[in-house]
């Protein structure tokens, strides 16, 4: 039997196989008489050979309440939002779990830890950790050591966070959501995609004031070249969390201007043509609004940048309702139908802007 590996070399006595002893007093990560290089490097070569990767970082794990200490290792590489285990725990010494999940918040999982706690109870199968108020406090606590490491990263080296959320920007924006400190280390130092170049949103906001946003990737790509034209900075809050972010910023910051943008937006900066080309196009006008009457629309003509878009087709959310719900009514029986019918509104969508005039 490899005691080695099964007991993770923290048995509470010494320990000798064929002569050679294998474990001692103590666990690898407790601050004894090592200098603190050496103890660091032993920690890297432990995540080396427990692990087989190199941590970006190691962060020092406590919660007294539950007489844990550990240490966490930061994972060099992207890891899945939905990924919560892969933390080897041991209860007083004694290996409970290779692979425990729940040991930390859903957001963290950008690290990998070994911890002993002398204090939390395993289940009944003694294949995991129960779940109580002590779990909980020590999950909250672990947390907030991960949000500390990150808050001082962004404090004494910027550089090596951006590295960081480069790597693992889904948990940090995961966490921003909810924690106030998080969601401000975001705004400064995470790059958004904008159709001004990527930058931080606190950089996009002392340019331009407000966060005006599409909320998908297909509507900042298909927006993005005219609103530059009409001198409109977008931001692209397609990718995951970006639109909750941008708009929980508005909420904590009630001053914030934060604006989604619909695309009749657009319609209204774009420029009236002179009378004479007006009256020149009168009679297309007309074909077109026959050939456009039963979508709802209104045909008007404007000019708009850039020239290398021959069509422009903007329909805001209320008319794109209004086209789903007159679709579905068609797809009912009766009832249902006298039911949408009460709430479809009267009117005409909003305009489409067509091919530009010559």
């Amino acid at each position: 039997m490899d005691l080695a590996r099964m007991y993770g070399s923290i048995l509470p006595y010494p320990v000798n196989v064929d002569g050679q002893q294998i474990s001692g007093f103590g666990t690898p990560w407790q601050d004894d008489d090592r200098p603190a290089g050496q103890r660091r490097a032993d920690l890297f070569a432990l995540a080396q050979e427990s692990l087989g990767f190199t941590p970006f970082d190691v962060i020092e794990l406590d919660a007294p309440e539950a007489g844990l200490t550990g240490v966490a290792f930061v994972l060099p590489f992207p890891a899945s939002p939905a990924d919560r285990g892969g933390h080897r725990v041991y209860l007083k010494r004694m290996l409970l779990a290779e692979s425990a999940d729940h040991l930390l918040p859903d957001w963290a999982v950008f690290v990998r830890c070994f911890v002993d706690s002398s204090e939390l109870r395993p289940t009944a199968s003694r294949e995991a950790l129960y779940e109580d108020e002590l779990l909980e406090s020590t999950r909250l606590r672990l947390g907030d050591a991960l949000r500390g490491w990150l808050v001082g990263l962004a404090r004494t080296d910027p550089e090596r966070l951006q590295q960081f959320l480069g790597i693992h920007h889904l948990g940090v924006k995961a966490l921003a959501l909810h924690d106030d400190d998080m969601l401000h280390m975001v705004e400064q130092w995470w790059p958004m995609e904008t159709n001004v170049g990527r930058m931080p949103l606190a950089e996009f906001r002392s340019r331009y004031g407000t966060l005006r946003y599409s909320a998908t990737t297909d509507d900042f790509r298909q927006l993005a070249a005219v609103a530059a034209a009409q001198d409109l900075a977008l931001i692209n809050g397609g990718y995951v969390y970006d639109t909750e972010i941008i708009e929980r910023l508005s909420t904590a910051e009630p001053e914030l201007k934060v604006s989604r943008l619909d695309p009749t937006d657009l319609a209204t900066v774009f420029e009236a043509l002179d009378p004479a080309t007006e009256l020149s196009l009168r009679p297309f006008v007309t074909a077109a609004q026959r050939a456009v009457d039963g979508l709802g629309c209104e045909v008007v003509l404007r000019s708009f940048e850039p020239q290398s878009l021959p069509v422009l087709f903007l329909v805001d959310r209320a008319a794109a309702f209004q086209s789903e719900l007159r679709a579905t009514k068609q797809r009912v029986d009766a009832l249902w139908a006298g039911v949408l019918s009460a709430l479809e509104k009267t009117g005409r969508g909003s305009p489409a802007v067509g091919p530009q005039p010559p």
